[in-house]
């Protein structure tokens, strides 16, 4: 009889541990508790950010959350919260500008966001959201972690040929090196929040009879979605083309990428906040050196000006010197 009372408690105690595993487990902890164990953890950070009214939450909490699979993902790979955006979230809901509920934000062991989603999804539907944010964090931290320093960019060499890139501007019109005839002049922004950069566009802007003169098209290549290159356009007045370098990607090919220091990337997001993190195809933080090059007919580079220092850029007066 013992034994069988012994037996049927520890089933019920397995039943009762097995139900309170079942599904996502939402830690009762805040923000930065939940950073503090991601990074111990080597986790990313889900937040649910629901409220008490909304329909779609509810159903999230008893259909989708609750489900043992996705609960055993979600437990592996983040720490997961559940935050009530009219209470404890409103600093969420201000910072990301949450208008949809429910939304969840999918943030880096640090508290910066990968990826940002709302509205009614399944079990299964939300386990292929929290693969894909699991694959975009992988992807983000191989090509910070492959992204050289400072010190190790060089910049590509004069009389090395560029095969070829292509690139949107800020109205989506493409820009392909092999479609031109001409030579051209490219130069690296860092982004319109860089006073520099900004004074040097507009030292730019008298040149433009003297490259027509000369065969030429200056071209600037900044890392920035459209919409701050827009900014740029308005502050510097520039009627030049302004190219979208998505991924880095005429960054890399001319070898002027790289990542600043923990420090400095520290100093530009407590100075800039979404000016510098949200402006650019990923949050690494990673910039382009303020270089230029003159590509011949041919796309060899027949001239450049390399300067790791953003403060020191190539003059007008050479620009037009080796055209």
């Amino acid at each position: 009889m013992l034994k069988t009372i012994v037996f049927s408690l520890c089933l019920l105690m397995g039943v009762s541990m097995n139900a309170q595993n079942k599904g996502i487990n939402f830690q009762k902890v805040d923000l930065e508790a939940a950073k503090k164990i991601a990074q111990k953890e080597n986790k990313l950070i889900f937040i649910d950010l629901y409220t008490t009214w909304c329909g779609p939450c509810k159903l999230m909490k008893k259909n989708t959350f609750t489900d043992a699979k996705l609960g055993e993902m979600f437990n592996k790979n983040f720490v997961n919260l559940a935050i009530d955006a009219e209470k404890e979230g409103k600093d969420l809901v201000k910072k990301f500008k949450i208008v949809n509920y429910p939304s969840f934000l999918f943030l880096d062991k640090n508290g910066e966001l990968v990826q940002y989603d709302f509205g009614y999804y399944n079990a299964p539907q939300f386990s292929a959201v929290g693969m894909a944010v699991l694959d975009k964090a992988s992807s983000q931290n191989m090509a910070q972690n492959m992204t050289k320093t400072i010190d190790q960019v060089k910049g590509r060499m004069v009389g090395e040929k560029i095969n070829d890139f292509s690139a949107d501007d800020r109205f989506g019109k493409k820009f392909t090196l092999s479609n031109e005839k001409q030579k051209i002049v490219l130069v690296f922004i860092r982004g319109q929040w860089c006073p520099y950069c900004n004074k040097y566009i507009e030292t730019l802007q008298n040149i433009s009879p003297q490259l027509q003169s000369k065969n030429a098209k200056l071209v600037i290549v900044s890392p920035e979605k459209p919409e701050f290159i827009e900014k740029t356009i308005n502050k510097t007045k520039t009627n030049y083309t302004v190219l979208y370098d998505k991924d880095y990607k005429i960054a890399e090919l001319f070898d002027v990428l790289y990542t600043p220091d923990q420090k400095t990337l520290d100093f530009y997001n407590s100075r800039l906040k979404d000016d510098f993190k949200n402006s650019r195809s990923d949050q690494s933080g990673r910039l382009p050196v303020s270089a230029t090059f003159i590509l011949n007919e041919n796309h060899e580079i027949t001239w450049r000006h390399f300067n790791p220092d953003y403060k020191e850029r190539a003059s007008v007066e050479d620009i037009l010197k080796n055209l």
